[in-house]
């Protein structure tokens, strides 16, 4: 869609549209990070182990400080109608730390400078200081909020649901779903700032272990009396539209399923829906959010949710663990699906009621970790791309040594993440900018770091990304949605559990590398091939093979998706949005090393930026096109 469309389209809706306020308080709590804000009594006053407790009488495993807005883990469920403006003031009640809020699935349009990006378009809100986000909803679908700041300031709190409702909504007129369910996905750690901030003995993987807690809408549970099981509580004979969304910060993916309910799949990150299909279980991703509509027509009882991070699977106790990685506790987190007036706090994984003899699920597995599942549905209105591109770029993922080795070394200056053009030799990793890329039209305050300024003149952008590492990598893109042209199958020798494909150096001789030829071999770093016995490479892609596996017609569209270890994936997207926008990994720790690139589009048609929007080092590079305060 245009950008004159969108803004008739805006200006048509605008007829109705309202201005939706909040504020938001962010501050520093002593809680249980298990499960900060939840107050989970029973029905008998000595049911009360899973109460909330004061700071001092949380047990010292469990006590960590968490940054939470208005008092509240998740943060507080934001909701509004799409084309409304919202005013959203941010107060920074933090002691000594700067933050800023991204709206991640929010498309600001005409508001490009209130995308959150911290010194992308603004710079961080000061201790003790507030700023208000001024941005049309749009568009219309499941998305949330968090803290773009260091990536860590996310996992110790600062994320929370964010629901556009459409007017008329095709979903809605199908199905006539009876309630919003939202359910907020996430990891949980008592000091992310250790966990995630640096990287593991491998370059890439964690100082922590891969995962330890995963939650549901703030809580962990073990079915213990001091931890029940989460429950997502329903009423009997409601059909509801579930908006899943995967918030976390280290978590690649949950695998979802529920017992006893058949689910249909209605739309993927927020706002695209899809032609309808019946699913049994969905991989959610990081960033990702997949709308689902069942109905609680079964026996009431407790019945089983499973949220399985099959990927860290295979590094439970009694598995090979690879160098360089610990093994993980659990890898699967349970909640219940509980039926209101049903037994409250089920013990054991057999669920109560109904629950306790749950029906087998049907349909189809829609997991976008693999080719096959780019062909399980389509967008419900398919939007066709061209045979040709008006611009292509190739995109490589990658770590550049040297690497972490002594305890002297200092923090993240080795191990570096990049993601930048093929051509570009070497590799450039990000590195801040001293004041916003978008007051300055990126040329004061800013060093050689990953911009890619589009042409004016080009409309459809064809990225090739190709992912030069043994890690997967989640990714998302500010300000627009792409299509998925093209994904690589490599289930055949990289799969999921093909362990040896994760530790292959990439001069490997074995008969398993010729799936890939020695000419599409392609280490991350050009001038230290090596790097950790030469295992950080990737299989590239080949047009002249692998451009019969595209699919122009019904590409999904998205605006997260994770790429495989060693593989590519080919996107396109429209450079119609006027704005610096963001394209980079949402793994906390490959943020912080610099997984990240930013495309510069229509810089004559940004809008100028308004006197309130914080910078940073405007005495030495002011902002070039400046607007009234709070306009």
């Amino acid at each position: 869609m245009r950008i004159g469309a969108l803004l008739l389209l805006a200006a048509v809706a605008g007829c109705d549209a309202a201005v939706v306020r909040y504020t938001l308080v962010v501050e520093e709590w002593v809680a249980d990070y298990l499960r900060p804000t939840a107050d989970m009594h029973g029905h008998w006053p000595w049911q009360n182990k899973a109460a909330r407790k004061t700071p001092f009488n949380i047990d010292d495993k469990q006590q960590a400080v968490k940054y939470m807005i208005n008092g509240s883990y998740p943060a507080p469920t934001l909701t509004a109608h799409e084309h409304d403006m919202l005013e959203i003031t941010v107060v920074n009640n933090l002691f000594s730390e700067a933050t800023t809020i991204h709206w991640h699935g929010i498309h600001p349009l005409h508001q490009p400078y209130m995308d959150g990006a911290r010194d992308v378009t603004q710079a961080p809100i000061m201790p003790g200081q507030s700023f208000t986000y001024r941005f049309e909803a749009y568009p219309a679908g499941t998305h949330y909020y968090h803290s773009h700041m260091d990536a860590v300031q996310g996992a110790r709190g600062i994320r929370g649901p964010l629901i556009i409702q459409r007017a008329d909504d095709p979903v809605k007129e199908e199905f006539a779903y009876d309630e919003d369910l939202v359910v907020f996905m996430s990891d949980e750690w008592k000091d992310p700032s250790a966990c995630l901030k640096l990287e593991g003995a491998m370059p890439g993987n964690d100082v922590c272990a891969d995962i330890r807690h995963g939650s549901f809408n703030g809580m962990y549970g073990d079915g213990s009396a001091a931890y029940p099981y989460p429950l997502i509580t329903v009423k009997p004979d409601t059909c509801y539209r579930a908006r899943f969304i995967m918030a976390g910060s280290n978590t690649e993916n949950f695998q979802m399923t529920i017992s006893g309910h058949n689910m249909t799949l209605v739309s993927v990150d927020g706002a695209y829906d899809v032609k309808p299909v019946q699913v049994k279980r969905f991989n959610l991703h990081l960033g990702e959010r997949v709308d689902v509509i069942f109905c609680t027509d079964q026996t009431p009882g407790n019945y089983l949710i499973t949220a399985d991070y099959d990927y860290a699977c295979n590094l439970k106790k009694g598995n090979f663990i690879p160098p360089g990685f610990h093994s993980v506790p659990a890898c699967q987190f349970y909640a219940y699906l509980h039926y209101e007036g049903e037994e409250e706090f089920p013990t054991s994984l057999k669920g109560t009621g109904g629950g306790a003899h749950p029906r087998p699920t049907t349909g189809a597995d829609f997991d976008l970790t693999l080719a096959a599942g780019y062909k399980v549905t389509e967008p419900r209105v398919a939007e066709p791309e061209p045979e040709e591109p008006d611009v292509r770029y190739t995109i490589n993922m990658g770590l550049l040594g040297p690497v972490y080795g002594a305890a002297t070394d200092r923090p993240l200056e080795k191990g570096r993440w990049y993601m930048d053009l093929d051509e570009m030799s070497p590799p450039r990793s990000w590195e801040l900018p001293t004041t916003p890329l978008y007051h300055t039209k990126g040329q004061c305050g800013v060093g050689d770091i990953p911009v890619i300024n589009v042409p004016e003149n080009a409309t459809t952008v064809e990225v090739v990304l190709q992912n030069l590492s043994p890690n997967a990598h989640m990714i998302h893109m500010h300000g627009m949605p792409f299509k998925v042209i093209n994904y690589a199958d490599f289930s055949s020798w990289c799969g999921l559990k093909d362990i040896d494909c994760f530790l292959m150096p990439w001069w490997d001789p074995t008969k398993l590398l010729d799936k890939c030829p020695v000419a599409q071999r392609k280490p991350g770093d050009p001038n230290n091939k090596n790097i950790e016995f030469g295992g950080y490479w990737g299989c590239t892609y080949n047009p002249a093979t692998d451009k019969a596996t595209q699919n122009l017609a019904t590409p999904l569209i998205k605006d997260s998706f994770q790429i495989w270890q060693r593989s590519w994936a080919v996107l396109r997207f429209k450079a119609d949005r006027p704005g610096f926008w963001y394209f980079h990994c949402h793994e906390t720790q490959h943020l912080m090393l610099g997984l990240q690139t930013v495309f510069n589009i229509l810089p004559s048609k940004q809008p100028p930026v308004p006197a309130d929007v914080p910078t940073s080092g405007a005495h030495w590079c002011p902002t070039q096109n400046e607007a009234p305060w709070g306009s």
